[in-house]
């Protein structure tokens, strides 16, 4: 996902045009589609191609969303669809910092029932965090899936340089660590790069390309000919582009 991987992809979309349409004075509604060549979330390729289309509802702090990830890659490079429903409310602590707290429901239809089916195909995760307002924009952010019994913190920077007119060029990275309850520990980072540009008040587009890293073969994989074997990497090259619009 999710509501942190949204406001990731919207960050250089709301630096050079708002994409946000409010609809009443204190409500606001955000919409945005993406692509990505692989579908990467802390250090974990789920598919390979996706199409990623995301809602979001805000007020007075409090934030509320639906997020899908539909693969478009072969079943055999693809861990299949996912669609995940979350809410938190951020606050500023001071001046200078923000915490944000909040909930997810991951669901994945294509594992164990229908679309609707909220049972033993859907994990629960809370989570917290805090940002700086400082140079690199630092955050430091805490997960814990009760489901999966892993706990994932995760700490970021990002910078963003205006190049032109609408324009902008926008650097980041993270770096989190995974703790699972029975093992499978590993440690994940990623650098992205991505050029925003607003075409309106309500309506940006961007294109960027992102490095991942993990320690343990967590990335992409692939299944042989025969279907009967496959290869693993810990690192992995992928791309993305989308839009951000209010109605």
């Amino acid at each position: 996902m999710k509501k942190l991987l949204l406001r990731t992809a919207l960050l250089p979309l709301i630096l050079i045009g708002s994409s946000t349409y409010a609809f009443a004075d204190d409500v606001s509604l955000s919409v945005s589609a993406d692509y990505v060549s692989e579908y990467v979330f802390r250090g974990v390729s789920y598919a390979r191609g996706a199409i990623q289309p995301g809602l979001e509802v805000s007020t007075q702090g409090f934030t509320a969303g639906v997020w899908a990830s539909l693969s478009t890659g072969d079943l055999a490079d693809a861990a299949g669809d996912e669609v995940d429903v979350y809410a938190g409310y951020s606050w500023d602590v001071s001046d200078t910092v923000s915490a944000d707290v909040g909930a997810t429901v991951y669901h994945f239809p294509g594992s164990d029932g229908g679309l609707f089916d909220f049972g033993g195909a859907s994990t629960f995760e809370v989570y917290a965090g805090l940002g700086f307002d400082a140079a690199l924009s630092p955050s430091l952010y805490g997960y814990y899936d009760f489901d999966l019994e892993a706990f994932t913190v995760e700490g970021g920077i990002s910078h963003s340089v205006p190049v032109a007119e609408n324009t902008s060029l926008d650097l980041g990275l993270t770096a989190g660590l995974v703790t699972a309850d029975g093992g499978g520990d590993y440690q994940y980072g990623t650098a992205s790069a991505s050029v925003g540009y607003g075409l309106s008040d309500a309506a940006s587009v961007y294109v960027g390309a992102n490095y991942s890293l993990s320690s343990e073969d967590t990335l992409r994989f692939k299944i042989d000919g025969n279907g009967d074997s496959f290869t693993n990497t810990d690192n992995l090259f992928w791309f993305g582009f989308g839009f951000a619009t209010g109605f």
